[in-house]
C-alpha cells in the first residue's frame, strides 16, 4: 500500500446549538480531516475527533495536528505496507485519535481498492439492514428537556441519555422517568461524581436505567473494587477505558458493566475491534457512541451499531441534529427513528469536498513520489 499525498484539512463546523455537559460546553465543532491518495488515484478519509480543550481525555486538537504534522504523515508517505493495521507497529506511545484519524483515511482507501465495506469487511459479517437511533440530551431548564424529549418522542426516539452532574439531583431524572415509561433512559455524568456521592448514585437504581455512564472522577477503576453493595443498574465506561488493559479490568468489578465504543477514543479500528470481541467473550455490554463529530467519522459509528451483539440503540443522531449540513452524502438521518446502514464500499458513502474546502480555516499538503 503506497500513499503518495495526504491533505490534512482543520475544519469549523458550527452547531445548531450549545451541547452541555458536566464537564464543559461546544457550539462550534473544531476538527480534522485526513485524506490520503494512493497513485492509483483512489482516496481515503478519515477523522481525528479531539477538541481544542481536555475536557473529554488529555489529547487535544492541537495535540493530534502536531503529532500527524511532524511524526505520523511523514512516516507514512516513505513506508510501503501490506495492511493499514501495520501503522501500530511504527508507533510508539501514539495518541489515539490522532492515529485512529490516520488509521481510518488508510482504511477507507484499503477497502475501496478491493471494491468491499470497511466494517463489514474488517469483521467479516453482515452488518443489519436498519439501525434505531438513540439520542443524547445535554444539561438544559426542565421544560425544556421536557420539550426536546417530546421532539424525540414524535420522531421515533425510544432511547434517550442524559446528561446528568451533581448539581442536577435525582428529582428530575425520577420524574422523567414517570413521565416517559415508553422511553428507555440511560444517563451520563461525565466522571462528575465522587466516590462519596455512591448514595445518590445507588438512589438512581431504583429506576430501571439502561445503565449510567462514567459517574466517578476516579484515577484508576480498581477503586470502584470498594462499591461491593447490591447494584442492578450497569455501569458504562466511556472516558475510562482508552486501552485493552483497562477494559480486562471490567471483568473483576462487582456490578454488570458496559461500554460504551468511540473509535477515536480506543485509537483506532484495530483497538476497537478488539475491544468488541472481548466484550463478546467476556458479557460485556457494549454500544456505539459519537463525539459530536461529523459524518465521515460517525457513519463508521453507524456500521458498528449494525453488528449483532449491540446492547442498546447507540448516541447516534441525525446530521441535521448538530449541524446544518455535514460533509458526506447522502448525511446520516434516522426517519421515524430508524436508519437504513449505508454497506458501500469504503466507509460507505461518498464525502462531499466542495463543503470540506468550504469549511477548511487551514490545510497542509504533503507529497511524496518515488
Amino acid at each position: 500500500m503506497i500513499i503518495e499525498k495526504i491533505t490534512m484539512f482543520h475544519v469549523q463546523l458550527p452547531m445548531k446549538f450549545n451541547f452541555k455537559t458536566a464537564k464543559g460546553s461546544l457550539n462550534l465543532r473544531d476538527t480534522i480531516i485526513i485524506k490520503v491518495e494512493s497513485p492509483n488515484g483512489l482516496s481515503g478519509f478519515g477523522e481525528v475527533v479531539a477538541f481544542t480543550t481536555p475536557f473529554y481525555t488529555s489529547e487535544t486538537f492541537a495535540d493530534s495536528w502536531k503529532i500527524l504534522e511532524e511524526t505520523y504523515l511523514p512516516e507514512i508517505l516513505q513506508k510501503d505496507f501490506s495492511h493499514p493495521f501495520e501503522i501500530h507497529e511504527f508507533f510508539r506511545n501514539p495518541l489515539p485519535m490522532a492515529l485512529a484519524g490516520l488509521e481510518n483515511a488508510l482504511l477507507d482507501l484499503y477497502f475501496k481498492e478491493r471494491n468491499k465495506n470497511l466494517i463489514a469487511g474488517l469483521f467479516q459479517e453482515k452488518l443489519a439492514d436498519k439501525i434505531p437511533r438513540g439520542a443524547v440530551l445535554g444539561q438544559m431548564s426542565d421544560e425544556q428537556t421536557i420539550k426536546e424529549i417530546d421532539q424525540l418522542i414524535n420522531s421515533g426516539v425510544k432511547r434517550i441519555k442524559l446528561k446528568i452532574s451533581p448539581q442536577i439531583g435525582t428529582d428530575l431524572i425520577k420524574k422523567l422517568v414517570k413521565r416517559y415509561p415508553q422511553i428507555t433512559f440511560a444517563l451520563d455524568a461525565n466522571r462528575s461524581f465522587q466516590l462519596t456521592d455512591w448514595p445518590v448514585i445507588k438512589e438512581l437504581d431504583e429506576l430501571g436505567l439502561a445503565c449510567i455512564e462514567e459517574p466517578f472522577d476516579i484515577k484508576d477503576l480498581s477503586e470502584l473494587k470498594l462499591l461491593t453493595e447490591n447494584f442492578l443498574t450497569p455501569i458504562c465506561f466511556d472516558e475510562s477505558v482508552q486501552d485493552l488493559e483497562s477494559l480486562k479490568i471490567l471483568t473483576e468489578l462487582p456490578f454488570q458493566t458496559m461500554l460504551n465504543v468511540k473509535i477515536g477514543r480506543l485509537g483506532g479500528l484495530y483497538q476497537t475491534q478488539k475491544a468488541i470481541e472481548f466484550c463478546r467473550q467476556h458479557q460485556i455490554g457494549f454500544w456505539i457512541g459519537s463525539m459530536v463529530e461529523s459524518g465521515i467519522s460517525k457513519i463508521l459509528h453507524v456500521q458498528l451499531a449494525a453488528l449483532s451483539g449491540n446492547a442498546m440503540a447507540g448516541d447516534l443522531s441525525d446530521s441535521k441534529h448538530y449541524f446544518d449540513i455535514d460533509l458526506i452524502q447522502p448525511e446520516i438521518a434516522f426517519p421515524n427513528g430508524w436508519m437504513t446502514v449505508p454497506t458501500g464500499i469504503g466507509i460507505g458513502l461518498s464525502v462531499n469536498e466542495t463543503l470540506l474546502k468550504g469549511y477548511t480555516v487551514a490545510k497542509l499538503i504533503m507529497t511524496y513520489f518515488r
